[in-house]
């Protein structure tokens, strides 16, 4: 490497450089040459100004250090000096350059001219599958020693030797990776083009990659067959004893779990039995392995493949990348596994191969193809669930993604059909309930043949089976499509096609005229859905409207309206539809066109029939208050998936075992066998209780001094929960989750702590800010941090607390339309729909929120409820008798803190 980069990191007085509002206190360069740091500068910089305490707090550099430091103009011409036909290189770069650029202005020197190089955006492109680009998680990740984060000089050599790993990096990709990244750095933000080009002709003087495919000018990971293996017959107890004693080695401090050891026997017995097998596994039990570690015995030994299915992607990803490496290290034999999710997680290489030669000014756009690109070399799978993208990356995956039967020029190449293959070889299946329940109700279904399954997070799954059935219409997805589209005058399939047929043809210009309409008319409908919606509800003080409807019984002047402007919708799209010829072989930019047009008319076919038809079932829709023409949905549900489940899934499976760390109500599994319709199949069932010492570990805190809930007003209510919420937090000093059971709860509670600013050394933070994972790992950054958070928080999420707060207890939303109808169907009955429905499933929802708080044997944390229901009503005995043993107290909040401070 014989060019020179300087690393510069910098410690400032805050982030304002305009005009020199803030001012630079430490200055900090790494300078590489020949691929070495061949030297490291540091200096304070004294910037005639007092430091904010809270940047003293955050870098540890306080005013009496940088009292008798030189001044910026003092060191100015050093910095000129080193930069001189060098690279500027930080990580974030224009926060840096920004800085430096305005203190040389401020002094009254000449800017250096230099080019720029961001090892954020660097590291985006060529790590692509990173779960974080902070300089601290890089420096985790490839274990470079990090002593003092926010401070200049270990910043910049982090930095350094973070550019350094990249730049090995970018040598060891292939030259046709090389050269597609080549064509795209012209629209990064940072100089990458000349660094990339530097690789390029250092690139043409070595031999060819031999270890990768590379085809139609893509560089692409080589497929490895995988290799056979010898496998001896086993008793299952020997299995478990071999298994143990693996584990032991395996795993530091392993000890082996009664509880755990319960699970392995039944779901064995439940196999070679073939029965239903029901199974709560408290929390710290190791349900995973407990279920897989059988699961495999039998799939292997009796050669019949076994099916696992989670309630999310994310869960499947989290078997394979953790669970998966570990047992095949301690199985006495080799497996094949599988996972198999929607078409749409995965690549299509033919129209990757196109979007790669579009004209393209995206930025996000060009970020994303060009982490694909390196991400090639590296996956097996073509899972987009693998790549960290940047938010505008999402559109250009829809375009790119598999839709539907891949192309002859890449057929060999198709990630889809691989995970299909892989599926047929595989002795593990692992897939997710969305996947596996629209597959069931599919003719050619995939995954019938399975005749063992293990339904993991087993509480969902009549909602899940329910979603399947149903069907749903956004707003926001029509108006996508119809971007995706677009229209000669916009950028979109449309454009694409007509630039490839050089003129503009009278079909086009018909086509042209239809789309307006349809983005008039639709516009038109959307906004008489929310009209509807609002003069259903009224003037209601909420954050989501919802509204159940009838089609075919609705009546009055708008919804007449609506029907009309469905139909006419329907009518244009038809137009289309039937004008819309291809006149030479179907190429990519015609597929991408042909294919956004399929999905409108689709689209519209549901909203018609939600909007014009007799449907069984429940319909509804749901708006934001504060939201767009476009932010209204409409759902179509069945209200009972029991007798579906019984015919299509559970009668064609020899055995089914379906486990939960919540599916117990008062002790029993009466409520979840009658709500998935188990009760004729007989299952067996086990309750594992959690290892986990709660008596020691967790306190119950009820405070006696808050309004019942019922019993005042919203604000009323709001604004007791927001005095206890400050109160608990100023004791706890820790990191407290906040749980509420409505966004109009969540967003009250949260702007008023915040804007109390009665706690400043609290971060406060609010779930609905970001994905679930990234505000969870920002939550997780702060020692005192209060996160507020609704549906999303009540399960699934691993965060170390020190206090867990649920303000009202988890009874479902009464305009909830699914629940009415349930509710309905059980008074029609004779039966008491709030004890044979609503209260089951609070139970079960509050003891998913009580998981949060305890993960691990060395956790300690406190439980307050702050709803006086749990202590006052009859049925708050059966959300206590929930949980396991522990510590009550019920006091007033003044009397629960003092106990707590001592």
């Amino acid at each position: 490497m014989s060019m020179k980069y300087v690393v510069v990191d910098l410690e400032t007085t805050g982030n304002a450089a305009k005009g020199g509002i803030d001012k630079i206190i430490e200055f900090a360069a790494v300078v590489i040459e020949n691929g070495e740091i061949q030297e490291v500068l540091s200096t304070f910089v004294n910037p005639g100004k007092s430091i904010p305490p809270f940047i003293s707090e955050l870098t540890g550099i306080y005013d009496e250090m940088v009292s008798r430091a030189p001044s910026f103009a003092d060191i100015a011409p050093m910095i000129a000096d080193l930069l001189e036909n060098a690279y500027f290189v930080a990580h974030n770069v224009h926060f840096d350059w920004g800085f430096l650029r305005e203190e040389f202005m401020q002094a009254g020197q000449p800017v250096p001219h230099c080019p720029v190089i961001d090892t954020v955006e660097l590291a985006r492109i060529l790590l692509p599958t990173a779960e974080s680009y902070k300089l601290s998680d890089l420096a985790k990740q490839f274990q470079l020693q990090h002593d003092n984060p926010h401070r200049a000089d270990s910043d910049a050599m982090v930095t350094g030797e973070l550019f350094l790993l990249l730049c090995e990096k970018l040598q060891s990709l292939p030259f046709v990776t090389l050269c597609s990244l080549h064509e795209l750095s012209r629209g990064f933000q940072t100089d990458l083009e000349q660094l990339i080009s530097f690789y390029i002709l250092h690139k043409e003087q070595t031999p060819y990659e031999q270890h990768y495919d590379i085809q139609h000018g893509i560089a692409l990971k080589k497929y490895v067959s995988p290799k056979s293996f010898y496998k001896e017959s086993i008793s299952f107890s020997a299995y478990l004893a071999q298994v143990n004693a693996n584990l032991q080695v395996e795993m530091q401090g392993f000890e082996r779990r009664t509880g755990q050891m319960l699970m392995m026997q039944k779901v064995h017995e439940a196999f070679i039995e073939e029965r239903v097998c029901l199974i709560e596994a408290g929390t710290g039990t190791g349900k995973t392995l407990a279920y897989l570690i059988p699961a495999l015995f039998h799939a292997v030994q009796e050669e019949e493949p076994v099916l696992v299915s989670t309630q999310t992607v994310q869960l499947q990803q989290q078997i394979l990348d953790k669970e998966i490496p570990l047992l095949e290290k301690i199985l006495p034999f080799s497996f094949k596994v599988a996972v198999m999710k929607g078409r749409k997680h995965y690549l299509c290489l033919h129209k990757f191969e196109h979007a790669l030669l579009e004209e393209d000014k995206n930025y996000d756009s060009l970020l994303t193809k060009a982490k694909i690109l390196v991400w090639l070399l590296q996956t097996e799978t073509g899972d987009v669930d693998e790549l960290n993208l940047p938010s505008g990356g999402r559109f250009l995956w829809e375009r790119i993604c598999n839709t539907g039967p891949s192309s002859m020029r890449w057929e060999n190449r198709c990630f889809y059909k691989r995970a299909q293959h892989q599926v047929y070889f595989a002795d593990l299946v692992i897939t997710n309930h969305a996947f596996l329940f629209h597959d069931t109700y599919k003719e050619d279904a995939l995954l019938k043949s399975y005749p063992r399954v293990i339904l993991d997070e087993a509480h969902h799954i009549e909602e899940a089976a329910s979603q399947a059935l149903g069907e749903k219409f956004s707003c926001l997805q029509f108006q996508a499509t119809l971007s995706r589209i677009g229209t000669l005058e916009t950028e979109g399939a449309l454009t694409r096609v007509s630039k490839r047929l050089e003129t503009i043809s009278p079909l086009f210009k018909e086509i042209n005229d239809w789309l307006k309409e349809i983005k008039f008319e639709s516009d038109e409908l959307f906004r008489m859905l929310r009209a509807f919606l609002f003069e259903k509800q009224g003037n209601i003080d909420t954050v989501r409207l919802i509204q159940a409807y009838d089609a075919q019984i609705e009546k009055g002047k708008l919804w007449r309206a609506i029907r009309e402007a469905v139909n006419r919708l329907s009518h244009s799209i038809d137009k289309i539809m039937k004008i819309y010829t291809v006149e030479e072989p179907l190429s990519v930019v015609y597929e991408d066109l042909q294919s956004a047009l399929m999905a409108l008319e689709k689209q519209c076919e549901i909203l018609k029939r939600l909007l014009t038809q007799k449907l069984d079932g429940v319909t509804w829709m749901e708006a934001d208050v504060k939201g767009t023409l476009h932010s209204t949905i409409l759902y179509h549900q069945p209200a009972d998936v029991r007798d579906v489940l019984a015919q299509r899934f559970f009668t064609n499976r020899k055995s089914v075992i379906l486990t939960s760390a919540t599916m117990t109500v008062k002790g029993n599994f009466d409520y979840m066998m009658h709500a998935l319709g188990l009760s004729s199949f007989l299952p067996m069932t086990l309750c594992v209780p959690s290892p986990f010492s709660y008596q020691n570990q967790v306190s119950l805190m009820i405070p006696t001094d808050l309004p019942h809930v019922n019993e005042v007003s919203f604000e009323a209510y709001t604004a007791a929960m927001v005095t206890h919420i400050i109160e608990i937090a100023a004791t706890v000093q820790g990191r407290i989750l906040v749980l509420c059971t409505s966004y109009d709860m969540q967003k009250r509670l949260y702007t008023e702590v915040k804007d109390s600013e009665t706690l400043p050394q609290f971060a406060v933070l609010n779930a609905n800010a970001g994905s679930r994972s990234r505000v969870v790992k920002n939550f997780q950054q702060f020692e005192k941090a209060i996160l507020f958070g609704t549906s999303s928080l009540w399960e699934g999420v691993d965060i170390p607390l020190d206090c867990l707060i649920m303000v009202r207890l988890p009874f479902a939303p009464p305009n909830d339309p699914v629940m009415r109808r349930k509710g309905q169907a059980l008074r029609e009955a004779g039966e008491n729909p709030f004890s044979a429905l609503s209260l089951p499933q609070a139970i079960i929802r509050f003891k998913q929120g009580f998981g949060r708080l305890i993960r691990k044997e060395s956790d300690r944390g406190l439980f307050f409820v702050l709803d006086r229901r749990i202590a006052t009503k009859s049925y708050g005995k059966d959300f206590l008798a929930s949980l396991p043993e522990l510590a009550v107290y019920e006091k007033s909040l003044q009397e629960l803190l003092c106990s707590i401070k001592k």
